[in-house]
């Protein structure tokens, strides 16, 4: 893996602080994409302390709630970089309460999707000058089994016209995710792109975007440590799909411990794969996915 390039958002704790650790491990050029700079060197430093040794990391300011961060981070890439192998889009957010982002939007609807949406499509040029017949670069959507009862808003994308439902919320950023891979599956077939995508149900993972849950999970560690994975496990099944050569060749997947899984009943249909993807650049204001 030397000499090979990883985005990971999110990657300054929980699953993405792990991920970043064995991407390490594997000797890949790793960019920890977080919020807090100082967070992500601390992670680092941690891992340099546990002994890992290899790979090349670097730390980089993205906040997933703004769009001109998304931007800011890009544009820095292209200044440092030019190709990435493998995007993580890991960062996320869940059961918030109700708070719009600079950019008008509900904050795990920006977060979980529309960001990534933004980073992803921003990138795709370094990904293909990445990506060979032989070795093709990697786009990993980290979503959640909670897609599966989602329902995409488009006449109120907020979800707060009539009352703010958090979960329908989550729920929403989590389809949206799905049927962006699958849009983008087809987008890279079509214009023979050595890229490939797919989304990853980590499983239900002990970290702290269980911090606004209501439940009593929220409350009682001991149970979260016996009912939930750990930021390890749940990190196995999204590296998995990021470098695993089990999958090389694959396209559109959606995992769930390494093993491809049901999707929502709506994720394979096309128009509506199409209408949110014409809906999404509307609202990151671009005109198309540049090649």
């Amino acid at each position: 893996m030397s000499g090979r390039v990883a985005i990971v958002t999110g990657g300054a704790r929980g699953m993405g602080a792990e991920i970043v650790r064995i991407l390490l491990e594997c000797d890949m050029d790793v960019i920890v994409a977080c919020r807090n700079k100082a967070a992500g060197e601390k992670t680092v430093a941690k891992i340099r302390e546990a002994g890992v040794l290899t790979g090349k990391a670097r730390v980089m300011k993205l906040d997933n709630s703004s769009l001109d961060s998304v931007r800011n981070f890009v544009e820095e890439f292209k200044n440092n970089y030019y190709k990435v192998d493998v995007l993580i889009n890991n960062a996320g957010v869940m059961f918030v309460p109700y708070k719009e982002s600079d950019d008008g939007f509900e904050q795990q609807y920006i977060v979980n999707y529309l960001s990534h949406f933004l980073l992803t499509s921003l990138l795709v040029p370094f990904l293909k000058k990445a990506g060979s017949s032989d070795l093709c670069s990697r786009i990993v959507n980290v979503s959640s089994c909670a897609h599966l009862l989602g329902k995409i808003n488009f006449n109120d994308i907020n979800n707060k016209e009539d009352f703010f439902d958090t979960e329908a919320a989550y729920m929403q950023s989590k389809l949206a995710q799905v049927l962006s891979t699958k849009w983008y599956a087809r987008f890279f077939e079509k214009e023979c792109l050595n890229i490939k995508v797919h989304a990853v149900h980590p499983g239900i993972v002990n970290t702290d975007l269980f911090f606004h849950d209501q439940t009593y999970l929220k409350y009682y560690n001991y149970l979260r440590n016996v009912l939930l994975k750990s930021p390890a496990e749940g990190a196995k099944s999204i590296v998995y799909a990021a470098i695993s050569p089990r999958v090389e060749g694959k396209n559109g997947l959606y995992l769930s411990n390494c093993l491809e899984a049901p999707v929502h009943p709506t994720a394979n249909d096309q128009s509506l794969q199409d209408r949110l993807l014409e809906y999404s650049l509307k609202q990151v204001r671009l005109d198309g996915i540049s090649t």
